[in-house]
């Protein structure tokens, strides 16, 4: 096995749990245009792609112009209620503290939008742990796009090759096969095992400890 230089997370699901924050602000968006509201197990399986995705698969059938004024309203209020509830998933900030002492660069890239994967970072204390936070800007950048792992691995100036990409779910793994990067998928995040077997990662863990024991 190839001893990785740096590591790539993603944040929702496999940071931090953000899902009742997330469906909160969905929810209260949905009833500002007095449409129905949606349960968590549904936001569940809709997270991962960005706002934007997320809001069109809660209101399939709607066109664009709704689509657009339910993103900004469930945008506004995610803004003032993104750390309400959402917290770092046991024994991720220790984690993170040993990576760093051994001296890893690490890095943040999520299609949550760029401002509210920085409102999470800092509302929780986590900013200091990366050199970069990468949030959903353009549609056509967000993951699997591997632009945005590509550019990071550069600023770390380490081949992509040595660099772990770590989340949980498909798209995540997909990003880091698209940038050449080792996969790694989580199981306590947002999806069913079985989905992300199905990708095939090069490593499947199952506690934040499991990932440490890839740079020993």
């Amino acid at each position: 096995m190839i001893r990785p230089h740096a590591c790539i997370f993603d944040l929702d699901g496999t940071l931090v749990d953000s899902l009742r924050d997330i469906a909160t602000a969905l929810n209260s968006a949905l009833d500002d245009l007095n449409l129905p509201r949606v349960d968590l197990r549904s936001v569940r399986d809709w997270v991962g792609d960005g706002l934007p995705a997320l809001c069109r698969r809660a209101q399939p059938r709607a066109d664009e112009t709704t689509v657009k004024r339910l993103v900004e309203c469930a945008a506004r209020h995610y803004r003032n209620h993104c750390v309400d509830h959402t917290r770092p998933y046991p024994n991720i900030l220790a984690m993170l503290k040993l990576l760093r002492s051994k001296g890893l660069p690490l890095a943040v890239i999520s299609n949550k939008p760029h401002d509210l994967v920085e409102l999470t970072l800092r509302g929780l204390g986590m900013m200091q742990y990366f050199e970069e936070a990468r949030g959903f800007v353009d549609e056509r950048e967000k993951k699997p796009c591997p632009k945005h792992a590509i550019q990071v691995a550069s600023n770390f100036e380490c081949a992509p090759r040595l660099v772990c990409l770590i989340g949980d779910s498909p798209v995540d793994i997909r990003t880091a096969r698209n940038a050449g990067m080792i996969a790694v998928a989580v199981a306590w995040g947002f999806r069913k095992i079985g989905e992300l077997e199905a990708e095939r990662p090069d490593f499947l863990v199952h506690s934040p400890d499991e990932i440490i024991s890839l740079f020993d």
